[in-house]
């Protein structure tokens, strides 16, 4: 899914897409605003003196964030999306977003064909046919934490709250780094069985 969002988004994504956005863009705007400036300083400043007519301080300084920032920063975002747009058709994007969608959906089904026959052949709730829950199960049966599947869910159901109470409190107090651990437990909350 994240490959044809991005492949939706075109090549220029990290320097106009709020989804995208990283340090190339803060770069290339300081630079584009830097350039744009110097280029249409004399023209910028031209038009500040003719609107001027009205001798307001609260005026002059809109006055200032439109001609400076606003229109500078549209006419970015218009260029960049514009030469996105152009790039997306030049390079064949709509081909390879096709090929990414039919192979996400042939992922899909195989996906819900295995599960299926999954769900036939076992006595597991489907709710925990995950790869992550079945990876569990596994440790704990190896491992002799568990002698049956319900010994095994009751004990995944209590590592998995402990593990979440974790990762919320680490959320909760700003912690950027989280563990593979609590990333995945986390994400087999959120997951549509």
């Amino acid at each position: 899914m994240n490959k044809k969002d991005q492949l939706k988004r075109g090549p220029l994504r990290h320097v106009y897409h709020y989804k995208e956005l990283n340090s190339l863009f803060a770069i290339v705007i300081v630079a584009y605003l830097f350039f744009f400036h110097i280029l249409f300083s004399s023209t910028l400043i031209y038009f500040y003196h003719f609107f001027t007519i009205i001798d307001l301080f609260l005026f002059r300084m809109f006055l200032v964030l439109i001609l400076f920032l606003i229109i500078p920063i549209t006419l970015y975002f218009l260029l960049v999306i514009g030469t996105n747009y152009l790039l997306k058709r030049w390079m064949n994007y709509e081909e390879k977003e096709n090929e990414t969608s039919l192979a996400l959906e042939e992922m899909i089904e195989a996906q819900t064909t295995l599960k299926n026959q999954l769900s036939k052949q076992t006595s597991i709730p489907n709710y925990y046919l995950k790869t992550y829950a079945l990876n569990k199960f596994e440790t704990y049966f190896l491992h002799q934490r568990a002698d049956s599947l319900k010994e095994a869910i009751n004990l995944f159901e209590v590592e998995q709250q402990h593990v979440l109470q974790q990762y919320r409190f680490y959320r909760y107090h700003g912690e950027k780094r989280f563990s593979a651990l609590y990333e995945k437990a986390a994400e087999f909350e959120n997951q549509v069985t």
